[in-house]
Order: C-alpha cells, then sequence, then structure tokens
C-alpha cells in the first residue's frame, strides 16, 4: 500500500485509541505528499476505518468515531474513489442532516441514485449500527475471538480477536464479521483473505463454535455453491479423488460415488494381495547352476578341510593354530 502503513496488526492489535487515530492521520499526511497513489490511499483509508469500526464491535475498549474530523474532511471536501462510495453509509452518524445530504451530492448524482444504490446496503446495517458505533463494553471476562474466512482462492484463512465480549446474538456476529468480505485491503501475495466468514469461536472452549456454516445441523448452514452448481467436476476428477485423502465431507461423498464394479470382495482382495507378495520367475530345477551342489535343505556345501596340508602350513610359518582356553579365574 503505497504511502500508507495501515496494516492488519496496527488496526487490530493498537490496543490506545489515541495511537490508532495518530496512525491514520500519519497515513493521510503520507498519501498527500504522493499525488499518483494519492486516490488510491484515500480508499484503503477509509476502507481500514469501516475495520475498525468492527473492531469496535466486539472490542471491550472504546474505538467508536475514530478519527472523525478526518473522515469527515475526506467526504465533505476530498476525493472519494468510485470503488469505496458505497462505504459512506457506514459514517451516517459522523455528520448532520444537512452535512450528509452534502456528502451524497458530492458521491452520487443525486438522491434518487443513492437511493437506489444503496437501499439492500442500508437495511443490512441499520440493526448493527449500535454496535459499530458502540464505546466501552463490559462483560463477564474478556475472551478472544477466532474466526475462519475463506480467502480469494476459497481456502480457509484464520483470524483472531484479542478482549472481547459476548453482547451480541450470533446472527449480529456473522452479520458484522462478513463486513470484510466488502474490504479488498486485506490481502497477502495479491489475494484476499477475507470473503466470507466461515465458522466462530470464544477461545474460553473451543469445542463448542458460535456457528459454523459447514455443519448441516448449525441453523445459519450454507451449503457448498461449488458443489451444487458443479456435478460434473467431481467425475471429471475421479483420478485425482483417489490418489487424494479427502479433506471434507464433499470430497468423500466423490469417492463413494464411484461406480463399485471397481471394488472387489474382500475375500479376492486377500488371494490378490497374498498373490502379490510371491515372486515371479522361473521354477528351480537342478540343471541350472545356482541351484547346484547344495544341501537338502538348500544350503551351499563347506568345502572340506585337508587337515595335514593345513598343518603343514602352519607349522612351516611358524604360526600356531589360535585357541580359546577356558581360564580359571
Amino acid at each position: 500500500m503505497a504511502g500508507i502503513e495501515l496494516q492488519k496488526r496496527t488496526i487490530f492489535s493498537t490496543r490506545k485509541r489515541e495511537n490508532l487515530e495518530l496512525k491514520f492521520e500519519q497515513a493521510y499526511q503520507a498519501s498527500k505528499k504522493e499525488a499518483t497513489h494519492h486516490s488510491e490511499n484515500v480508499a484503503q483509508l477509509i476502507q481500514a476505518a469501516v475495520a475498525v469500526m468492527v473492531r469496535n464491535a466486539f472490542y471491550v475498549g472504546d474505538f467508536s468515531y475514530l478519527s472523525k474530523n478526518l473522515i469527515r474532511k475526506l467526504f465533505l471536501d476530498g476525493e472519494v474513489p468510485a470503488s469505496v462510495r458505497h462505504l459512506c453509509i457506514y459514517f451516517d452518524d459522523y455528520f448532520t442532516r444537512e452535512e450528509w445530504s452534502t456528502v451524497i451530492s458530492h458521491l452520487y448524482k443525486d438522491e434518487k441514485e443513492y437511493s437506489q444504490l444503496t437501499e439492500e446496503a442500508r437495511s443490512h446495517i441499520a440493526p448493527l449500527r449500535p454496535a459499530l458505533t458502540s464505546g466501552v463494553q463490559t462483560g463477564e471476562r474478556k475472551l478472544n475471538l477466532k474466526a475462519s474466512f475463506l480467502d480469494g482462492n476459497n481456502k480457509l484463512h484464520n483470524w483472531s480477536l484479542g478482549n472481547v465480549v459476548t453482547c451480541l446474538t450470533t446472527k449480529e456476529r456473522i452479520d458484522l464479521l462478513n463486513i470484510f468480505g466488502e474490504l479488498t485491503i486485506f490481502q497477502k501475495d495479491g489475494l484476499r483473505q477475507f470473503t466470507e466468514v466461515v465458522w466462530m469461536y470464544f477461545a474460553i472452549d473451543e469445542r463448542f463454535r458460535d456457528f459454523d456454516t459447514r455443519d448441516e445441523k448449525d441453523p445459519f448452514h450454507k451449503p457448498k455453491e461449488a458443489v451444487q452448481n458443479q456435478p460434473e467436476k467431481a467425475s471429471t476428477n475421479k483420478q485425482s479423488a483417489e490418489k487424494s485423502v479427502p479433506n471434507d465431507r464433499d470430497e468423500e461423498k466423490t469417492i463413494d460415488d464411484q461406480p463399485t464394479t471397481s471394488v472387489q470382495p474382500p475375500i479376492n482382495q486377500s488371494k490378490q494381495t497374498s498373490q502379490s507378495k510371491k515372486k515371479t520367475g522361473k521354477t528351480p530345477t537342478d540343471h541350472m547352476p545356482s541351484w547346484k551342489n547344495l544341501t537338502a535343505s538348500g544350503k551351499k556345501k563347506k568345502n572340506e578341510k585337508n587337515l595335514k596340508i593345513e598343518k603343514a602350513l602352519r607349522k612351516g610359518s611358524g604360526k600356531k593354530k589360535n585357541r580359546k582356553r577356558n581360564r580359571r579365574k
């Protein structure tokens, strides 16, 4: 991110509000010096402010209305890119009604266009607004929130947030975490890390998840679109499925749905395994050189020693035969 140093760790791990506001101000001032990337940096700054609002909804501390004056300046006087103008609805409470009309006219052609393009999002955010702008929250104890999201490749990406409380309902937590899906600033090697939340639990007891959209028994279960919309994909990749170990239920179904004609009964399989262990080759006969001069037990015959010759050789060399004698202790 050119000119701005608002990384994921800064947004979610900075404990003091004044320190985080200072980071936002420094990032904005740095972006002004880079005219070529200023518009891009403003877009990422606005997305970071939305991410802080999501953190505020769970956090025990007060991060509500963070950098309010800076955000107001951006929407009233600054050049907000079209890519993030839809995020203005998160900052409705930052302005008076008259100022909000100015913001709408600044970002959209007219009030009608604004209403049409943001109607669904505004109805979705309305019940979450009290949490997004809440102040200090109290709970029985401070917990750690752990969640997993689908990334840009539909692979799970884990994320955690410390010092949270359980003041919200499960539905509210799902909707709040899915706000990250509207943000594109959290990337690794050009790949988005947050597209949709999958499961979440509080670290006090990880055996019981608050929700898991993959679990069919969960009231918030979501069937996989890949399995429903692409049924032929599994049949075309049977060979790869046989070689790989199944990681989820859908892959297990792919293997179980294979034709049963290729599967043989256990008895035949045991015969095949026993036969496969036997080495194939010619039957040994007496005419084979390797089987000549063997005893009845299949061992090679030992060469007979000529004791007279050995005794004469030892006598000529002056060496005596090494013998082990038992010595009395």
